[in-house]
C-alpha cells in the first residue's frame, strides 16, 4: 500500500472515530452508532483484527479495538475494482445491476443509477444522520453524489485519490455538501 493510500485511509478512521466519539459524549444514543470503514487497497490480513497488525509490520490497536466492540464482516468478496465493490456495499446488489460494473473513466453519465437505495438512504429513514467522508467514486454529476445517495454531508472527492496529486485540476478539489 502507498503512503498516499495509507495517508487517506487514516484520515477516514480518524474522522469516523471522532464522529462517533463526538455522538455518544453528547447523549446517550437510543439507538445503536454505525460507523462504517471501507479503505482501497487495504488486505484482509493486513489490520491486527483479522490477522495482521503487528505481525505485518504496523499494529492496529484501535481499529482492532473497533473490530472487537462492533460487528465484524468477514464474507464479502469484492470486485476487481473499487467501484464496483464500493456499489455493492452501499446497496447490497451486484454492481452490474445499479450501473457500476467498472470504473467510470468520465465524458458521460456514470455512477449508481439514480432508483437505487443505499444503506445510507435506508439509514435516513430510520431516523440516523448520515454522512460520508473521503474518496466517492460512484458518480461524480450533479444527481449522483453521496448527498444525493441518502447521505447527509459529505467531505471527499468524488473520484479517485490519483486525482489529488493534480491539485491545479478542478476535479481535484475536494467538495463539501451539508
Amino acid at each position: 500500500m502507498n503512503t498516499l493510500s495509507l495517508l487517506v485511509s487514516a484520515v477516514v478512521l480518524a474522522c469516523a472515530v471522532l464522529l462517533a466519539e463526538t455522538t455518544s459524549a453528547q447523549s446517550p444514543p437510543a439507538k445503536p452508532n454505525v460507523v462504517f470503514i471501507l479503505m482501497d487497497n487495504l488486505g484482509y490480513g493486513e489490520v491486527g483484527a483479522y490477522g495482521g497488525g503487528m505481525t505485518r509490520g504496523a499494529p492496529t490497536p484501535r481499529i482492532d479495538q473497533l473490530a472487537a466492540e462492533g460487528t465484524r464482516l468477514t464474507n464479502f468478496n469484492v470486485e476487481a475494482q473499487c467501484t464496483p465493490s464500493r456499489s455493492a456495499l452501499l446497496t447490497g446488489r451486484f454492481s452490474i445491476r445499479s450501473g457500476t460494473h467498472s470504473i467510470p473513466i468520465g465524458g458521460g453519465l456514470e455512477g449508481l443509477t439514480q432508483w437505487e437505495v443505499t444503506i445510507a438512504e435506508t439509514l435516513s429513514a430510520a431516523g440516523y444522520t448520515t454522512g460520508a467522508f473521503g474518496k466517492w467514486h460512484v458518480g461524480s454529476e450533479q444527481g449522483r453524489l453521496p448527498t444525493d445517495q441518502g447521505f447527509d454531508e459529505w467531505y471527499g472527492i468524488p473520484r479517485t485519490t490519483d486525482e489529488a496529486f493534480w491539485s491545479s485540476a478542478p476535479a481535484a478539489k475536494a467538495q463539501v455538501f451539508p
